[in-house]
């Protein structure tokens, strides 16, 4: 399974545009939103790229009926899904990046899940723990931060593949991985 992950659109049409350009014929099964993507149309272009969506609304989404209207499989955070069989929490953040991150940390160490994957800090990262990877993919938009960047998740049955990728230059920022 091929998973595109994406987090912090807030509108940016120029960044998506950007996106479908870059991942044409990779072949993503779905996308996760991880949210802020902000608008109705943020989510049709998004759909464009890959037409299964899935994911949760961030702290800066507007009308929530309106864009579940437009992508039903969104939600209020958390939400759990299985992912090639992978126990996967997909969450935005809550309040300061400081608290995300130790909230995913904790999320990890509980041992509940395979894979954390979360947005709302703005800064991509993976980290491999001992039975879990978490993901960020940083910003879409590039707002707030230095780059523009994106998820690729790559899993089967026994391997989880992790990587973020610079929407400009298209070359892998960080990669990680975890074994069943």
């Amino acid at each position: 399974m091929n998973v595109l992950v994406v987090s912090d659109l807030h509108d940016s049409l120029g960044a998506l545009s950007k996106l479908k350009e870059a991942v044409v014929g990779d072949n993503y099964d779905v996308v996760i939103s991880l949210g802020d993507f902000t608008s109705p149309f943020t989510l049709i272009e998004l759909l464009k790229i890959v037409p299964r969506v899935v994911g949760v609304f961030g702290n800066n989404d507007g009308d929530v009926d309106l864009l579940k209207s437009v992508v039903p499989r969104l939600t209020e955070q958390p939400l759990e899904e299985s992912l090639e069989g992978w126990s996967s929490l997909l969450l935005h953040g809550f309040k300061s990046p400081q608290l995300t991150e130790k909230i995913v940390r904790s999320l990890c160490a509980s041992g509940y899940y395979d894979l954390i994957l979360y947005g709302h800090t703005h800064k991509f990262k993976v980290d491999s723990f001992e039975s879990c990877l978490a993901l960020n993919p940083g910003t879409l938009s590039g707002y707030l931060a230095s780059v523009r960047s994106y998820g690729a998740l790559t899993l089967t049955g026994s391997e989880a593949v992790a990587r973020v990728i610079d929407l400009d230059t298209g070359l892998e920022l960080v990669r990680a991985s975890l074994r069943k």
